[in-house]
């Protein structure tokens, strides 16, 4: 082992075992690797967001380069290989995509892909005794929807007696941010909008009372969540108080769908912070960016080829037919 990977492995365990006791805050810099909490890792489970239910190599390659490779993840490398998952058995690649329902009835499908990510995790674990530790922890991503999902997942995996330390979570677009995001804040906020009894009806109906007032677990296993100033999903609470529900739907639409289309200079301009005592690391990304070029960006880089008309034909499916 060379001294560059010996120095990051020891950041890592690091940062893991007491970087996050003090708050900070700190901008990064551009085209620096950041020996981080992944500086030890390399191997990755990749999901998408809602309609994005098997990422493309695109989709997977693009979230390492933008997220995973300033944390260090496989010695800061960027466009690794790829491969899909059969079922939720380990693949041979450090980009390991994971198929998930990803429908629009998020309540039913997020719980399936929680179930699903608690599987594809402990059979890493079985099928690679000792790969993985405080200096090399496998990293799962989510986006948007599977953020959620594994989350949920989180208190599973804790059960099951998957070490805190040996697993990374990196999530986008989180919509279960406790402060600030759509799960935690939904109900109260259309309560005060149509009265419990029409925001029950239309929670309902829409599938999402599955997971509402879920909330990212801050005490379980180290996180690093990237959020878009602007984001209707991840900072819907914000979005809401400033612009009502059309602003949280614009934000949706929008703001939402462009993590993918940024450049590594627009993310590395994001604000780190950690609370004391949570094991969350939030990276607040300021809305400087061209917003057409980043949401064309996030087109080219696989957010509607990766399992679109399949999640929404399963939508469709369960809507109709209440089975997936």
């Amino acid at each position: 082992m060379n001294s560059a990977r010996l120095l990051a492995r020891v950041v890592a365990i690091g940062m893991i075992g007491g970087g996050t006791s003090m708050l900070f805050s700190q901008t990064a810099h551009a085209d620096d690797t950041v020996l981080g909490p992944l500086a030890g890792s390399d191997t990755a489970i990749i999901l998408g967001g809602t309609f994005e239910s098997t990422p493309s190599t695109t989709f997977a390659q693009s979230a390492e380069d933008l997220y995973l490779h300033p944390l260090g993840f496989d010695d800061g490398a960027t466009s690794s290989t790829v491969c899909d998952m059969v079922g939720t058995d380990p693949c041979a690649a450090p980009l390991q995509v994971l198929t998930t329902p990803e429908l629009i009835q998020q309540g039913p499908s997020s719980i399936t892909a929680a179930d699903d990510v608690t599987l594809a995790v402990e059979n890493e674990f079985t099928a690679n005794p000792g790969a993985f530790s405080a200096s090399d922890p496998l990293t799962i991503f989510g986006y948007s929807q599977s953020a959620t999902a594994e989350s949920i997942a989180m208190t599973q995996l804790e059960a099951d007696g998957i070490p805190s330390s040996d697993l990374h979570f990196v999530f986008i677009g989180d919509p279960s941010l406790a402060d600030t995001g759509v799960w935690p804040n939904l109900v109260p906020d259309l309560d005060s909008l149509f009265g419990t009894s029409v925001t029950n009806t239309l929670l309902t109906d829409l599938g999402f009372d599955g997971v509402l007032g879920n909330v990212t677990p801050d005490d379980l296993y180290p996180t690093t969540i990237y959020s878009l100033d602007g984001d209707g999903v991840a900072q819907f609470q914000q979005d809401f108080e400033s612009g009502g529900l059309l602003g949280t739907i614009e934000g949706l639409f929008t703001t939402h769908a462009e993590y993918l289309g940024l450049t590594p200079a627009e993310i590395a301009d994001g604000t780190t912070a950690t609370d004391p005592g949570s094991l969350i690391t939030n990276v607040d990304i300021p809305d400087t960016f061209n917003n057409v070029d980043a949401f064309v960006g996030a087109l080219e880089h696989g957010i509607g080829s990766s399992g679109l008309f399949e999640s929404l034909f399963e939508s469709l499916q369960l809507y109709f037919g209440n089975s997936f």
